[in-house]
């Protein structure tokens, strides 16, 4: 069995879509980007829910106490923000996207392109977990279950079709998968393919392979990194590559677990609530995923999402003012 050093520690990416200069600088570069590259654009890539601010990551910080007391540094990537609730101490630091991505031009509103550079974070560990913040553990976190023998990545419940190129109308994580594997088949003629897109989930990475992976797989970070929104043409690496890649070379392995993905503009998302009410602590991690769109902040399924976080989880982090 490998031997790591025992720090794992923890990156999010966040934006506060309430901030007026940032709000300024995504109309700005939005209306650039679609005088050339409209037609590239990814479903729902420039809706609000993609941006949108409702408490996860507070609330994802006290789930990280509540269920891996035992973590790392905690790594908060950003736009030139800081949440105001967050205290200054030395177990959280504010990455600015300047002090990981080189000659940055272009305000950049793709998290593909984003979380690309993380494992370039200044005095990371070599075992971290990357989690968006709508992603969280929903019950105690094992690491040597997580890292140990091989990296653990989940596949989601539906299958999609055999596709031979990228398409414009699917949903992002199908474009990656389809993408890993017109990459990994040119590449590794033994290499076999699961048409499974990836689960939303808590990803476990090792700071040395995505070095390697990045120096073997140029193309598709340059290719991701190229773009400032999500573009169809364009699909992320680390999320869904980067596993395959991993498995292939029998550093990961890509399994089907019991996890809750929660839709906020699903039409059962109270039942998806109640569920979750009933699993957390039992269930490995779930995701909350922004789905009301271009709606009104206050609108009622936002707020039942907010609601429900509150109730699980009352008390105040350390990470809190």
């Amino acid at each position: 069995m490998a031997n790591f050093d025992t720090q794992v520690d923890i990156i999010y990416l966040w934006v506060n879509s309430d901030d007026i200069n940032w709000q300024k600088k995504r109309r700005e570069s939005f209306r650039f980007f679609s005088k050339t590259n409209k037609d590239d654009l990814a479903l729902f890539a420039n809706a609000d829910g993609r941006f949108r601010d409702n408490g996860e990551l507070l609330f994802n910080l006290r789930c990280l106490e509540k269920f891996f007391p035992d973590h790392g540094h905690v790594y908060i990537v950003t736009d030139e923000q800081r949440p105001n609730w967050l205290v200054s101490n030395n177990k959280v630091t504010i990455i600015d996207h300047r002090d990981i991505i080189p000659k940055k031009i272009n305000p950049i509103f793709a998290s593909a392109h984003i979380e690309s550079y993380i494992h370039h974070i200044p005095n990371l560990s070599e075992r971290f977990f990357y989690l968006n913040d709508d992603i969280f553990f929903g019950m105690p976190v094992d690491t040597n279950w997580w890292f140990n023998d091989k990296l653990k990545y989940f596949y989601d419940n539906e299958p999609h079709e055999n596709y031979k190129e990228l398409q414009p109308h699917l949903l992002s994580p199908i474009n990656s998968s389809i993408q890993s594997n017109l990459w990994l088949i040119k590449e590794y003629k033994n290499y076999i393919h699961q048409n499974i897109p990836l689960a939303h989930a808590p990803r476990p990475y090792r700071k040395t392979l995505l070095l390697e992976i990045e120096k073997k797989a140029t193309d598709l970070f340059d290719e991701v990194r190229s773009v400032n929104f999500r573009s169809w043409d364009k699909p992320g690496v680390l999320v869904d590559f980067v596993p395959r890649w991993l498995e292939h070379h029998q550093y990961a392995q890509i399994i089907q677990t019991d996890y809750l993905y929660i839709e906020s503009g699903s039409k059962d998302i109270e039942m998806k609530l109640n569920l979750l009410t009933q699993k957390f602590g039992k269930v490995p991690f779930f995701c909350i995923n922004d789905t009301c769109d271009d709606a009104n902040p206050d609108d009622i399924r936002l707020q039942l999402v907010k609601n429900e976080m509150q109730k699980l989880l009352p008390n105040k982090s350390s990470f809190e003012i």
